[in-house]
């Protein structure tokens, strides 16, 4: 018999759907039919199957595509059709049935035109083998002689009556008590403490673990923490399974994963992620500049522009000098009288370019010129030389305090060109960084990227004592976990990041839980309550350091920096260099001087 004359003949049939001792299953039903997103498709085994009143009913609303199907023994996939409306005469029809109802995110309507008190005990037996086995009870049971909408509480183990188009929803509010499988691992923000002979977890700590335990606490459930896998964060591996928690939720092995993931493509359609809980940004960090040698620190008490302005203001200071001599004798301008010989009133270039610098340096000035204007000038250049010279001295008693280093690469550009290799330690990384981007330096940087095992010894720590390679990791965890690298001058953060995520928790596709754990880490985002976690967390980090001595050591925290002679090598080393350019110049003036005797001779 065909589809179209099969449903006629359901419509030509009365009955009186709706119409018993409760006559609000068809409203609630409605309402229940209006809140599924997607297809749904109605199962037929033939025409005296459920009742003819349910199918027109379906059929009159509208609301939902529909598709119809003669066999209810198996389910088409179809991207469309996410929920199944079956109709039996009895329970004992129904459980031919049990191995479709899989939890594929969808709800299963399921109509039983006769069914009595005594088929109670068989319809729960049924209710708690799909709870079982297939991990779910998204199923309506609508009993049309008694007109009950019913659905299973797995949480309690009754059944429940439907009144509303709410119940399904209050009944994933309170758990009473059932165990959830929660995986938590050593991660930014957590912390795991467990016995790892029993393989069992102790204690878990920090800022998700606490969000896990106020979901616990509001959902009422016991969470059972498993332990954590190796490679804790996980993805896909070449033979195509999957390993670390996107395995585990892959396979249905896990309810919810309190542990921060990036919101991206995990090359998976088996999970899911809950509402963003906060952001991070992927950097790289590279082992910090050598500090500067204590024997040409002064150089660099000061940037090197400072430098080249003190060298031309000394240059500009001897020709204005020069031209102020000139003008006053072109101009015969009288000079102070007894101030100075008449020789000095003469053009000596050599002798004001060297009075210039003595004034300059702030050196006791021995002859004063011999114009009002030359010495208004020369007062001036000595009020300028004091601002300098106090700045230089400022300079260097701050980098005798707080060593200076050489000059880290701060751009993904300058970390280029120094052509240092990039070790990341999660296969994630390598599409989390430089992918998809056209630049020319992404595409470089992408190519240097080389996937390595941590072995005894972590990478940052590699990277702190050896040198010449880049990692990847978390900002967070530069400020967290690896902070006494940052606070030590051991690693150096590169403050161009070229990823920035959304984190987020991870759940199975699909999951009954996600709504009601969305629910609550919405409330407590938009409260500051995460905010106030993990800015928490960063401060007693910066704590955290004060129980290392040996980190307090190479501080220098608490003690005073005591000069000896190696904070002044430079002095020396100018002195040293100004009696070997003496040398050479008495050696050219006694050579200059003996060649006329040689020539009188």
């Amino acid at each position: 018999m065909s589809t179209s004359l099969q449903l006629v003949m359901l419509a030509l049939v009365g009955g009186a759907f709706g119409q018993t001792n409760k006559t609000d299953i068809r409203k609630v039903l409605a309402l229940i039919l209006g809140q599924l997103e997607g297809g749904l498709e109605l199962h037929l085994g033939d025409s005296r199957d459920g009742g003819p009143d349910m199918v027109r009913f379906v059929m009159s609303r509208g609301g939902n595509s529909l598709r119809i199907s003669l066999n209810q023994d198996e389910i088409v996939e179809d991207a469309t059709i996410r929920h199944h409306l079956y109709l039996f005469e009895d329970v004992a029809q129904m459980r031919a049935v049990l191995k479709n109802l899989t939890n594929t995110g969808g709800f299963y309507i399921i109509s039983l035109e006769t069914g009595s008190e005594g088929d109670d005990s068989a319809l729960m037996d049924f209710m708690a083998k799909i709870w079982l086995e297939h991990g779910h009870s998204r199923v309506y049971y609508i009993q049309l002689n008694r007109g009950r909408i019913l659905l299973y509480n797995p949480f309690k183990r009754i059944i429940e009556e439907v009144e509303d188009p709410k119940a399904y929803a209050r009944i994933y509010q309170n758990l009473n008590g059932y165990p959830l499988r929660i995986y938590i691992f050593d991660s930014v923000y957590s912390s795991v403490q467990g016995d790892g002979e029993n393989k069992k977890v102790i204690s878990v700590a920090g800022a998700d673990a606490k969000l896990a335990k106020i979901v616990a606490r509001q959902m009422n459930f016991t969470p059972d923490f498993l332990w954590p896998d190796d490679e804790f964060f996980g993805g896909r591996r070449a033979d195509g399974s999957y390993s670390g928690g996107v395995g585990r939720a892959h396979r249905g092995e896990v309810d919810i994963i309190f542990a921060g993931f990036f919101i991206k493509d995990y090359l998976t359609t088996h999970i899911q992620f809950s509402a963003a809980v906060y952001m991070d940004d992927l950097c790289l960090y590279v082992q910090k500049a050598q500090r500067i040698p204590q024997s040409i620190l002064p150089l660099f008490a000061v940037h090197a522009d400072v430098w080249l302005c003190f060298l031309l203001v000394g240059m500009l200071g001897s020709l204005v000098w020069l031209l102020l001599r000139v003008l006053n004798l072109g101009l015969h301008i009288e000079g102070i009288k007894g101030g100075s010989s008449s020789g000095m009133r003469k053009i000596t270039a050599g002798r004001i370019f060297i009075d210039t610098w003595v004034v300059w340096v702030r050196v006791n000035v021995g002859r004063f010129p011999p114009f009002h204007s030359e010495r208004i000038f020369v007062a001036s250049l000595c009020l300028v030389s004091v601002i300098f010279g106090a700045l230089l001295e400022s300079s260097l008693a701050t980098v005798y305090i707080r060593p200076l280093y050489y000059r880290d690469p701060n751009t993904l550009k300058e970390l280029d060109e120094a052509g240092k290799p990039i070790y990341i330690k999660h296969p994630a990384f390598r599409d989390d960084l430089f992918s998809g981007s056209e630049s020319e330096v992404y595409r470089r940087l992408n190519a240097k990227m080389m996937l390595v095992a941590e072995g005894e010894e972590r990478l940052i720590e590699m990277v702190s004592k050896q040198g010449g390679f880049a990692g990847v990791t978390r900002s967070a965890s530069l400020e967290l976990s690896d902070i006494r690298y940052v606070m030590t001058k051991k690693v150096h953060k590169i403050p161009e990041c070229p990823k920035n995520y959304h984190i987020a928790y991870v759940l199975p596709r699909p999951s009954l839980y996600l709504e009601d754990v969305n629910r609550i880490v919405l409330r407590l985002v938009a409260g500051g309550i995460v905010n106030l976690w993990t800015g928490e967390t960063k401060e007693r980090a910066k704590w955290s350091i004060q129980r290392f001595p040996e980190y307090l050591a190479e501080l220098d925290v608490g003690r005073w920096k005591v000069l000896t002679l190696s904070d002044v090598q430079l002095a020396f080393y100018a002195l040293a260099i100004g009696c070997l350019l003496s040398g050479v110049v008495c050696l050219a003036e006694i050579s200059l001087r003996s060649r006329p005797c040689r020539s009188a001779m």
